[in-house]
C-alpha cells in the first residue's frame, strides 16, 4: 500500500553484470505504482469516514513510516500481511481514530488497494518487458506482497508478459531472503548466475538477489544509488545490460 546520495557513476564503472538468462523484477515502485500516490489515497479514503487532513502530510508520515518498515518482522502469509498494513496505517494516523473507526476506515482502505483503478503501470514497464521476451529472456515477478497481487497483476495486464509471480505471501517467504530467489531460479530453470533481479530496494531487492548469487540492478528513477551499487534511472536500462540475447547455458 502504497517505498543518502553519492556522486553519479558511469554505469560501465558501476556495472559488473554477468551474462544472464533470465530477468526477475519487483514489483511495487518497480513495475507498478500507487494512483495518483499512496498519499491521495489515504486522504480520501480518511475524508470518507470524517476525518480531513493534508495530502502532503498524509505522503509525508508515510514514506517516514515506510522508510522504517524494516525495524518490524516482514510478513509470510495473508494475515500476516494485513496486520502488518494495518500497523503501518495506524503509524501513519496515530490516534486521530478511535479504535473502532479505525477498523472500519483500515478495512475500506485495505481494500482499495486490491482495485486496478488505484493501481498504474510505470510508461517503461511493458515495453521493457516485452522487449526482453522478445529477445527471449525467461521472466518473472519477485516481489513482497500478499495474495491480492495474483489478480491485481491479471487486471493491469502483468500476468501475461511474465512466466511466473513469485508472492511472499504465498512462499511463506519474503526477500531479502535467499529462499524466495531459489524458488524463482528453480521456476526459470536457470542457475544463480544466469538470473538477473531488478528492484527498488536496496536490502529486499538488490542486496537479498547479489546474497543469493545473482546479478542486481537497482532501480533509482529519482536519484543515483549508494556508491558501489550497480544502479538504473529507467527499466530501459534493463535491456542495455541483459544484453541481445540471453546467454548460453553451461
Amino acid at each position: 500500500m502504497g517505498r543518502n546520495q553519492t556522486a553519479r557513476k558511469s554505469p560501465k564503472k558501476a556495472l559488473n553484470l554477468r551474462p544472464v538468462r533470465a530477468v526477475f523484477f519487483d514489483a511495487g515502485n518497480t513495475l507498478l505504482r500507487a494512483h495518483p500516490s499512496v498519499g491521495h489515497i489515504y486522504t480520501r479514503a480518511a475524508r470518507r469516514h470524517g476525518l480531513r487532513l493534508p495530502v502532503a502530510w498524509v505522503e509525508e508520515r508515510f514514506q517516514a513510516a515506510w522508510r522504517d518498515r524494516h525495524r518490524h518482522a516482514l510478513p509470510k502469509n495473508d494475515n500476516a500481511e494485513k496486520l502488518w498494513w494495518r500497523k503501518m496505517v495506524r503509524r501513519v494516523f496515530g490516534a486521530r481514530f478511535a479504535p473502532r473507526a479505525f477498523d472500519t476506515f483500515f478495512n475500506d482502505l485495505y481494500g482499495r488497494f486490491a482495485h486496478p483503478r488505484h493501481w498504474r503501470l510505470f510508461d517503461d514497464a511493458l515495453p521493457t518487458l516485452r522487449a526482453l521476451r522478445r529477445r527471449g529472456f525467461r521472466l518473472g515477478i519477485v516481489s513482497n506482497w500478499d495474495s491480492r497481487l495474483v489478480t491485481l497483476s491479471e487486471k493491469i495486464g502483468l500476468t501475461r508478459e511474465v512466466e511466473f509471480l513469485m508472492v511472499s505471501s504465498l512462499e511463506g517467504v519474503a526477500k531479502p531472503d535467499p529462499t524466495i530467489f531459489e524458488r524463482a531460479l528453480a521456476r526459470a530453470g536457470v542457475a544463480p548466475h544466469e538470473a538477473l533481479h531488478v528492484g527498488d530496494s536496496l536490502r529486499e531487492d538488490y542486496l537479498g538477489a547479489r546474497a543469493a548469487g545473482l546479478s542486481a540492478l537497482l532501480l533509482e528513477r529519482h536519484g543515483t544509488g549508494p556508491a558501489g551499487i550497480s544502479t538504473i534511472q529507467s527499466l530501459e536500462g534493463v535491456l542495455r545490460h541483459a544484453g541481445p540475447r540471453p546467454a548460453p547455458s553451461r
